[in-house]
Order: structure tokens, then C-alpha cells, then sequence
């Protein structure tokens, strides 16, 4: 909330972007091939496009695909062998608890005899357990088994260990994407099986955007999005070409700031030089303030979660980006909003850093890693908050509860255990810099520098 200086060559470069990209709204995809999933991902809205045109996956009688409901064994092993081949017949009994009569048998016992599944044994039984959840463990066993891949599997907890890593090694699925022990959602599962079809049919790497290897043009800086023109700033990579994915930040500019003066104080267009970085601009209340929201928005369904996948689609359908490295910042009202991007789309956004922000919602679709940076004095944005944000992500990230200190020192980080893919780093700085109306609720000296350091770091 704190206004920086204005420095008109901000306006310059963006009145000149927009000279070199076209003048008029690009309407932003509407490619959800359900209704019920007009609100998820559009990478996944694509992947279950592209698995219901090969027939290899469809929705339920309502007409709906229902996104967020978990899979079961029987499910999934359906999926898999209806993506790559058709079924086998039945003949007997393959498990205690799968008759040959069951809808799911040919799956089943299809992947039983391939050496995909072998059970679980009780007494001198062994059962499937075909209505048993699938966690992203099993799941990805079972898709790396499938497409013929031969793995020694070690003995104890982290025995999916050599099958996450050979999924990661081919780019199919960063494994930090996801918890093994987390169940699989429908349109994750279809997101997984439709990245393997890809890698093995087209070789094509899950990580490069469609911009990648192809003619370059520039993105459209106006979006429609859901009937409304909405518009943002763009800093090119320095040295991008279509051959070379560029990493992207999203960064998000507070209740009282626009996108032209943060993209002034931020600092990001010099410290994230080799990075394209976005500023959205949020949508005027009328009363020299913006938002990011309607008044009765869901936490995972806030109104401008559409504008970020609009613009990250937008820049990667023109740029060579890498999916796997989208990041977002944001201090104050857009600390809070890029808090609530990254829980929103867990697993799709590799890591959030914010100054003086929140977030309104717990419940989030998968691991991020974070940087949280806040002034304990700060009365806008209480230290309670902060610590309730980090906590969140503590628990999504599977960190546990010890730390160590990590710099940069000036603004009292630690970082903490057991999440290395998804590092938490708190910052409770004490930086005494700058007496004004806002302080210390500002954007600390260095803050870029300390942003960037921790991206690179994940």
C-alpha cells in the first residue's frame, strides 16, 4: 500500500508494448470440455480434451467430469489401459475381490498379469481393493509399469522413490508437483495420464509451452476475460528465443498501487532479468483502489484466478516459457491475491514470494514453495496473518515444525525441515529504513534480489 515514487519511463515501455501487440482484447480460451471445468486449469482442461478425443476418458450421466472428486484403483487402471490399448478378456477370477463380472476385471487383471498391480495379501488371499483411493504414488507406478519401463523398487516408506524419479527425468510430471501420499483427483489423473501418452506417442516434454519451436509473435497485453477487457504489462526475458524456455513471474500490485508503480519499486525487471515478467492490472473499486475480487467469491474460485491462467496462457501460447517455472510475487492486497494464485493452483505455480499479505483460503490443490516475507510491527498486515500463511504452506509442503536460519540474513529468515523440493521461507524482518504513513507496512530494500535467489533455488 505504500506509494513509491512514479518514474514516467514505466509508462513509456508499456505504452510502447502495447504499439507492438495487437490493440484490440484477445479473448481469453474457453476450451473447458465440461462445464464443470470452466474454472480449473487450463492445462488440464486441455489434457482431458485431448484423452476424451481418443475416447479414452468421458464424464458421468449429468453431462459432468466432476474434477476435484478423488479416483479409485479400479478408475485409474481403466484410464490407463483406455489410453494405450484396449483391454484383454476375462476368464477367471483375478483377485479375491474382482470377479470376472466386474466392469474393472479386464483392467485389473490385465495389469496383474503384466506385472502392473500384484494386490495386497491377506492370509492366503490377495484382494485389489478396486475402491480403495489412488494416491499419486500408486498412480504413477502404475503409469510408468504400464508403458514398459522396468523399475527396482526399494523396500519401505519410499518405495515409489525410483518411479517419481523416472517421471521427473523425462519430464513427464515434476515431482514437486505433487505429495506421493495425496490422492489423486480426476483431472489430476487425467493431467498425468495424458502427459505419458504424449512423451510417448509424440515425445513431446509436459514442461515446454506451446510457444516453444515456434514462430515468435507478440502476446496481446489486453485480455477479454469472462466479458471484460482486462490488461497488464509484460518485461521480455532478456535473450529469449523460441528454442530456449524462459521461466515467468506474475506479479501482482497492492490495493492502493498500479501495475506501472510497482513494476517501478518492485525491482524485479532488473534482478529477474532472463524472466518475463507479467503485472496484471487489478480492477479499479472507484475509490482509488483496486481489487482482485468479487465480494462473494469463493477463496478457491476468487475472480482473478481466471485472469492469471488467461495471461499465462496468452504468454506461453506466444513466448517459449517453461511450465515448470511459473512464479508469482506480490506485496500487500497482491500479496494476498498471489498467496491465494499459488493455493489455488497448487502443483501448477512453482513458487510464491510476498511481502505484507495473506490469504484467504487453507485448502489448497497441491504443494507450492514460498518465501513470506513480513514486519512483525506491521498493522496492516499482522504478524498473525503471516504466521497462519505459513503455516499453510508448512502442512501442504509436508515441512516439518523445526528450522534453520538461511539468508538473506537482513530479513531474519529460516527456512524449514523435511521440504527441500518445496522450501518454506519465513522472514519476520525488522528492516528500519523509511518513516511514513505506510511504514512498515513497504517493500524492503533488496526484497528482488532475495525473490529471485530463492526462485532459483527451487
Amino acid at each position: 500500500m505504500h506509494k513509491h515514487r512514479y518514474v514516467p519511463l514505466c509508462l513509456c515501455l508499456s505504452l510502447l508494448c502495447g504499439l507492438l501487440a495487437p490493440a484490440y482484447p484477445l479473448e481469453a480460451a474457453t476450451t473447458a470440455p465440461f462445464p464443470d471445468m470452466a474454472r480449473s486449469w487450463f492445462g488440464y482442461q486441455d489434457n482431458v480434451t485431448y484423452l476424451k478425443a481418443k475416447g479414452a476418458i468421458g464424464g458421468y450421466p449429468d453431462g459432468l467430469f466432476h474434477p476435484k472428486q478423488t479416483v479409485n484403483r479400479a478408475e485409474f487402471l481403466k484410464l490407463v489401459f483406455s489410453s494405450k490399448t484396449d483391454s484383454e478378456p476375462v476368464t477367471d477370477d483375478c483377485f479375491a475381490d474382482v470377479p470376472a463380472s466386474a466392469w474393472f476385471a479386464p483392467f485389473v487383471c490385465a495389469a496383474k498379469r503384466r506385472g502392473i498391480v500384484s494386490g495386497y495379501k491377506v492370509g492366503s488371499r490377495q484382494f485389489f481393493k478396486p475402491d480403495q483411493p489412488i494416491v499419486f504414488a500408486e498412480a504413477i507406478k502404475m503409469a510408468v509399469l504400464a508403458y514398459g519401463n522396468t523399475v527396482s523398487e526399494p523396500q519401505g516408506e519410499q518405495w515409489y522413490t525410483p518411479y517419481v524419479q523416472k517421471i521427473d527425468d523425462e519430464k513427464i510430471l515434476g515431482s514437486w508437483s505433487y505429495n506421493p501420499a495425496d490422492p489423486i483427483t480426476r483431472e489430476r489423473a487425467a493431467d498425468l495420464i495424458a502427459r505419458y501418452v504424449k512423451h510417448d506417442n509424440e515425445r513431446a516434454l509436459a514442461n515446454l509451452s506451446p510457444g516453444c519451436g515456434k514462430d515468435e509473435r507478440s502476446p496481446s497485453l489486453t485480455l477479454s476475460v469472462r466479458g471484460m477487457d482486462r490488461s497488464y504489462i509484460l518485461t521480455k526475458a532478456r535473450g529469449a528465443s523460441s528454442n530456449t524456455p524462459s521461466p515467468l513471474i506474475v506479479a501482482f500490485h497492492g490495493k492502493t498501487n498500479s501495475n506501472e508503480q510497482v513494476q517501478d519499486y518492485y525491482g524485479l525487471d532488473r534482478a529477474a532479468s532472463k524472466y518475463f515478467i507479467a503485472y496484471p492490472a487489478g480492477i479499479p473499486t472507484g475509490n482509488g483502489s483496486f481489487s482482485w475480487s468479487d465480494g462473494n467469491d469463493k477463496p478457491q474460485e476468487l475472480r482473478d484466478i481466471a485472469f492469471f491462467d488467461a495471461i499465462v496462457r496468452e504468454i506461453s501460447d506466444s513466448e517459449c516459457i517453461d511450465l515448470n517455472r511459473i512464479y508469482v510475487v506480490g506485496h500487500s492486497l497482491g500479496a494476498w491475491f498471489a498467496n491465494s494464485v499459488a493455493c489455488a493452483r497448487g502443483g501448477v505455480v512453482r513458487a510464491s514470494a510476498t511481502v505484507g499479505g495473506s490469504a484467504i483460503t487453507s485448502n489448497c490443490t497441491g504443494p507450492t514453495a514460498a518465501m513470506i516475507i513480513n514486519n512483525p510491527k506491521d498493522a496492516l498486515s499482522p504478524q498473525s496473518s503471516a504466521v497462519a500463511m505459513r503455516d499453510v504452506r508448512i502442512k501442504e509442503n509436508t515441512c516439518s515444525a523445526q528450522s534453520l536460519s538461511v539468508d538473506p540474513s537482513a530479513f531474519s529468515c529460516v527456512q524449514y525441515a523435511s521440504c527441500t523440493q518445496n522450501p518454506v521461507v519465513f522472514c519476520p524482518h525488522t528492516i528500519d529504513y523509511e518513516r511514513s504513513v505506510y511504514y512498515p507496512h513497504v517493500w524492503p530494500p533488496g526484497t528482488a534480489d532475495a525473490m529471485v535467489k530463492f526462485f532459483e533455488g527451487v
